[in-house]
């Protein structure tokens, strides 16, 4: 298979270039609840019970959740908080809830790690490549990302990134591609995109007639069939073996 030739390369964020899922999301997502939690207890919010309170954001979540699923119509962290609040009689204003989510926020941020080979791929990648950015989905405020990608190193090789949380819409949604190609200022057939989520980050790109590569992960389950990922790494260095560098 000949080696692709890209004016851009766009990337997926979790589980490509920076590791989100140290342990189950959902085992997680009680601690994040439960850090929010106590939080709000410590400045002196008069809550319920913490079953009570646990089962009264799951449901609201997992409402966002299904219509996400149904119409590819992104939701937030932030918005969870606000209807939560407002059912349990919580006074908020903007402050609290940023306050909210960065203590729910904490448990992801201590696990996170960027994977040993990332920055020096990037960085061979970005000198042949005169376009680099970044698609992801997230529930998290994409000010959040913002600091991880400084943190790690990553942000000076992207000339844009896009995030679902803001942009409103989550992969495969096509028109979060035709933002990311706009922004990349190419056509779909010159760009790549790399991601490890096969219906998001094969079919999606795919879809709008961009080239993609499948960074297949060990914990992920895949579909028994995908014709479309014909190109697949294991490790961000394999890239090279697809990109011309």
């Amino acid at each position: 298979m000949d080696k692709l030739q890209p004016r851009a390369i766009i990337f997926d964020l979790g589980s490509t270039l920076i590791e989100y899922e140290t342990i189950p999301w959902d085992e997680l997502g009680v601690e994040c609840a439960e850090s929010g939690r106590k939080y709000l207890l410590s400045k002196g919010y008069d809550l319920p019970g913490e079953t009570e309170f646990h089962d009264a954001f799951a449901k609201v979540r997992q409402g966002y959740r299904e219509r996400a699923l149904e119409s590819l119509v992104e939701w937030d962290v932030p918005t969870v908080a606000r209807q939560l609040f407002e059912r349990l009689n919580i006074p908020f204003d903007d402050n609290l809830i940023d306050a909210f989510f960065d203590a729910y926020y904490e448990p992801v941020q201590s696990r996170l790690f960027v994977y040993e080979d990332v920055l020096e791929t990037l960085d061979t990648l970005k000198s042949a490549c005169s376009v680099m950015g970044l698609v992801s989905n997230t529930v998290f405020p994409e000010r959040a990302h913002r600091g991880e990608l400084k943190r790690f190193g990553v942000e000076p090789f992207l000339d844009f990134a896009v995030f679902s949380s803001s942009f409103g819409l989550r992969k495969p949604h096509p028109d979060i591609f035709h933002h990311a190609i706009n922004r990349a200022g190419v056509a779909p057939g010159e760009a790549v995109y790399v991601g490890d989520r096969y219906m998001e980050d094969v079919e999606g790109p795919t879809g709008i007639g961009m080239h993609a590569i499948l960074k297949v992960v060990a914990k992920r389950e895949y579909p028994p069939e995908m014709p479309a990922a014909d190109r697949r790494i294991e490790r961000l260095a394999d890239l090279t073996g697809h990109i011309q560098a």
